[in-house]
């Protein structure tokens, strides 16, 4: 059934929930269906209503940008039903197996569970997002002289809007009871501090005094940012938040960084986007993260090719121009020397980096000095990027254009902020920057001294509080997230069902 927070009669919430579902995106939805086929009944809360609003964004707003330029916050999420599925763009892969491991030249790295663990996942993840098989997205061949690179596909939803697929579903569901406009502005502990009793919300009536919903078990999934924001506003009980004795909550956050890093010219036609990552050798002979490389052709008219982006040249140089471009400082002078040069086939291109951050305690999701309509604190995110994140963006465009050269299939030049120390990097009026995918905030570990939440996405301080979403990822991959929050989504509802029948 569905309600609103506004209209509903708050006697409802008189009797307890089975599991109380914060956050109805993704992971929300994900986890309450998996729930309600399950038997439980299960409340879920979801902040906005069935269409975007300004009084509901206007909460994502953020205080205050203290790190590397990024979006305005209340831009790059979406806080009504379905979440920010109603902006994703489809793009899904599941991790590499290495992600899960960890990585000696990578403090914090590693996962407290296996990629396996999330191996039985995979075909109830293609269902709800409308994927193909994994077997018709292969990795495709690499012509190399090392074993450098693969090359690998990603698998594309539609892609599914949560909010279009499963409305109609919830709504005649007996299970579940969905509450739209439900603020979450607490959660309320036992004396010991280390239950949740229950979970208050707010309508956007300015006079409504709030109401409370009790479950046996309560999932927090508002979001990568919205998580930590959240557990830390709530200082009602415990000064330094929930979940935040260790002081992890907000801390690594980070973003798939994304960079333009390279202009090339190629010689062989290249028809359509060609994706790249390292194979686990690479990654461990050059100590560097995971990430993916997009070779993104352009196509020019042949009246243009003497400029290729740069000053007017007449024809009969184009080749003395050519050699100016594809002279970099990282690639080896005599291999390029003794390679043909590539011919004009009317083709330029760009390369394009989109890659693991390494864990990074300094930074964070933290709170501003702002208030929202509700009175919570904030978001002030200071994003920021460590030393090993900028040599993998250097390791990976170089030797990728060595790797051109050696083949011949195109020269390249690397971008001017990257080669730039220390890195200028562009703002977002320039450039993709990031995903807008908000990751390790509420990371995972085996214990409380190292993060939020167990392997269980239960909170190490608590008996009864889950977290779902990105924020949970200890690492991240170089892969877009969605994917793999459907996967822990599922993994979860099984986890906490059975502690139902349990």
């Amino acid at each position: 059934m569905i309600a609103d927070a506004t209209t509903i009669d708050r006697g409802a919430f008189e009797q307890s929930f089975d599991v109380c579902v914060i956050g109805a995106g993704p992971a929300g939805i994900t986890l309450a269906r998996t729930l309600a086929a399950a038997g439980a009944r299960v409340a879920l809360m979801e902040a906005g209503g069935l269409e975007i609003t300004e009084e509901s964004q206007d909460v994502y707003r953020g205080g205050a940008n203290l790190g590397i330029e990024y979006f305005d916050l209340d831009i790059c999420r979406l806080r009504y039903f379905g979440g920010t599925s109603n902006h994703w763009g489809g793009w899904t892969r599941a991790l590499d197996p290495i992600d899960f491991a960890p990585k000696p030249y990578v403090p914090l790295s590693g996962w407290p569970l296996p990629q396996i663990a999330l191996d039985a996942y995979r075909a109830e993840a293609d269902s709800i997002l409308d994927v193909p098989s994994a077997t018709e997205a292969p990795d495709l061949p690499v012509r190399q002289t090392g074993y450098d690179f693969r090359r690998f596909q990603f698998r594309f939803s539609p892609p599914t809007r949560f909010a279009e697929k499963y409305l109609a579903e919830i709504e005649a569901s007996q299970a579940i009871t969905l509450v739209l406009n439900a603020n979450l502005v607490d959660l309320r502990l036992d004396d010991s501090l280390g239950t949740i009793t229950g979970a208050v919300f707010k309508s956007y009536d300015p006079a409504d005094p709030g109401f409370t919903v009790k479950a046996r078990y309560f999932a927090l999934c508002a979001g990568g940012i919205e998580n930590a924001r959240l557990l830390l506003n709530f200082t009602s009980q415990v000064p330094e938040g929930i979940g935040n004795r260790g002081g992890w909550v907000g801390r690594c956050f980070t973003d798939h960084p994304h960079f333009l890093v390279a202009e090339c010219v190629l010689r062989v036609l290249v028809r359509e986007r060609e994706f790249y990552s390292p194979t686990e050798f690479f990654m461990q002979d050059h100590s560097c993260l995971n990430f993916g490389l997009r070779l993104e052709p352009r196509w020019i008219w042949p009246k243009d090719l003497p400029t290729i982006g740069f000053e007017d040249t007449p024809p009969e140089t184009f080749n003395i121009q050519l050699e100016r471009l594809v002279r970099d400082p990282f690639v080896d002078r005599a291999l390029t020397d003794r390679l043909i040069l590539p011919q004009p086939t009317g083709q330029t291109g760009v390369i394009r980096v989109a890659q693991e951050a390494a864990p990074n305690p300094d930074s964070r999701v933290m709170l501003s000095e702002e208030r929202d309509a509700f009175g919570l604190r904030r978001v002030a995110l200071d994003w920021r990027l460590a030393e090993i994140d900028v040599e993998t963006m250097r390791i990976a465009v170089t030797t990728f254009g060595k790797h051109m050269a050696d083949q011949n299939i195109g020269r390249l030049r690397i971008a001017d902020w990257l080669l730039a120390d220390p890195p200028r990097f562009p703002g977002v009026a320039d450039d993709e920057v990031g995903g807008k995918h908000h990751i390790g905030a509420t990371r995972m570990a085996a214990e409380a001294r190292s993060g939020v939440v167990d392997a269980d996405c239960r909170v190490h301080e608590t008996t009864n509080l889950y977290l779902g979403g990105s924020s949970v990822f200890p690492t991240t991959g170089h892969c877009n997230p969605t994917y793999t929050i459907t996967q822990l989504a599922l993994r979860l509802g099984d986890h906490l069902a059975a502690r139902l029948r349990g």
